[in-house]
């Protein structure tokens, strides 16, 4: 998917770029400063606008809310926030809330969530997430159908193992470094996932594993 960073700080932007840049199924197309109005923003062939000076969201909450009303998934990093500031940000349609010092795989893994149409907060923000607002984006799963579990059942142990890694955030060549296999290899377990699981590409499989390890009880158990 493709990504907008939005951050008052140059070298922020800078560092952010080339991290997300580096990750799987992320390629930021554009960056900007949010100190300017979204109408001077690149986001021609965006499908995500990252915020990474918040919070206080509530500076950032016209700008999202415009965002938003584009058809845009937005993201805000920042730190110091605050249970008016979760509930601020998600008041105004942001679909995601993180720590701005979140791991790059952790920031990666929020973009690519996002996109796929999910409410994404940080583990740490978790206790100032009350209900969520109305105008708030409810989580989307991947798959809702019963037939999903049986199609999860069929996959091989290593096939499982390489999409729970990389539902983890990691890359490609870090799940073959954890399992000693080639990042070839792990590229060749997830085409057969992709054909079992009946899904159309990588993201689609790995988020269908993601739901499922959100589970009390995975399908394989």
């Amino acid at each position: 998917m493709y990504v907008l960073l939005a951050d008052s700080d140059p070298v922020s932007r800078h560092v952010l770029t080339g991290a997300l840049d580096s990750a799987e199924l992320v390629r930021v197309v554009a960056t900007a400063d949010s100190g300017r109005h979204p109408r001077h923003w690149p986001l021609s062939g965006v499908d995500v606008v990252v915020i990474a000076d918040a919070p206080p969201p509530t500076g950032h909450a016209p700008a999202v809310t415009e965002l938003v009303h584009k058809g845009l998934r937005v993201l805000l990093l920042g730190a110091g926030w605050t249970t008016g500031a979760v509930a601020a940000a998600l008041a105004a349609g942001c679909a995601g809330v993180l720590l701005k010092d979140a791991e790059v795989d952790r920031i990666a893994a929020a973009v690519r969530a996002v996109a796929a149409g999910y409410v994404v907060v940080s583990p740490e923000l978790l206790g100032l997430w009350g209900p969520a607002p109305r105008r708030a984006a409810p989580p989307r799963p991947v798959r809702d159908d019963r037939s999903a579990r049986l199609r999860l059942r069929s996959l091989t142990e290593r096939e499982r193992e390489v999409l729970t890694l990389l539902a983890e955030g990691l890359s490609t060549r870090e799940t073959a470094r954890r399992l000693k296999i080639t990042p070839a290899t792990v590229k060749s377990h997830v085409s057969h996932a992709l054909a079992k699981l009946s899904v159309r590409n990588r993201l689609e499989a790995v988020l269908l594993m993601r739901q499922a390890l959100d589970e009390d009880r995975p399908p394989w158990s």
